[in-house]
């Protein structure tokens, strides 16, 4: 069995923004193409955009604007594209709150 093992610490990690006010919506629609499938959310500009395997438009997102760190709505897992593997740190827990906020109408356990 093959298992991923996020990162504990990157250094584009400085790049993460405050959640903006009104929380984050996990059924926003990409943001160029609307599909619903299979979206991300740019942890610098909360932009939304669907992933590699849609259309790639947060991947088109990321090589504009130099984003790196962004936030699957599926699996409330976060992606650093240019140390190109899983992350998970502290400093993300208020942007993956929120996105469990959204989807499940919850908190992430032990955030209650």
């Amino acid at each position: 069995m093959f298992a991923v093992t996020p990162l504990t610490w990157c250094p584009h990690l400085t790049e993460v923004r405050p959640v903006p006010s009104g929380g984050l919506d996990s059924q926003a629609p990409c943001n160029t193409c609307g599909d619903l499938s299979e979206n991300w959310v740019c942890l610098t500009c909360y932009t939304v955009e669907c992933s590699r395997f849609v259309n790639e438009h947060m991947l088109f997102h990321r090589l504009e604007t130099e984003h790196n760190m962004v936030l699957s709505y599926s699996d409330i897992s976060v992606w650093c594209y240019a140390c190109d593997s899983y992350v998970d740190n502290p400093v993300l827990l208020e942007a993956k709150n929120a996105a469990h906020l959204s989807k499940f109408g919850e908190p992430l356990p032990g955030m209650g």
